[in-house]
């Protein structure tokens, strides 16, 4: 039988590894359109004001994102499975659920 304490633990580790894999995912969100968008840059096939315009628009959701994972643990453990749903739904599937 598992104690409190070891439910507990188990939870917090959960936890964590939901906030650690939403991070990689809402980083890779921001990053990886920005990295294309770079590449068309660069190989002419956009403006420096559609680059100036691509680069506000990452920020703002740079500032939301570290807005976001500044909360608290339990905060934003509870932000991340109702705010993203989808995502949510999705990453329970493939590491299940906390118990």
């Amino acid at each position: 039988m598992m104690s409190s304490d070891d439910s507990g633990k188990l939870s917090a580790k959960w936890d964590q590894r939901m906030i650690d894999d939403y991070y990689d995912y809402r980083w890779h969100r921001l990053i990886d359109p920005l990295c294309d968008k770079m590449q068309l840059w660069k190989s002419g096939n956009l403006t420096h004001a559609d680059m100036e315009q691509t680069l506000e628009e990452v920020h703002q959701e740079v500032c939301e994102a570290r807005l976001l994972f500044r909360q608290r643990k339990d905060r934003l453990v509870n932000l991340i499975q109702h705010w993203d749903r989808e995502w949510f739904e999705e990453w329970v599937e493939k590491h299940g659920s906390a118990g």
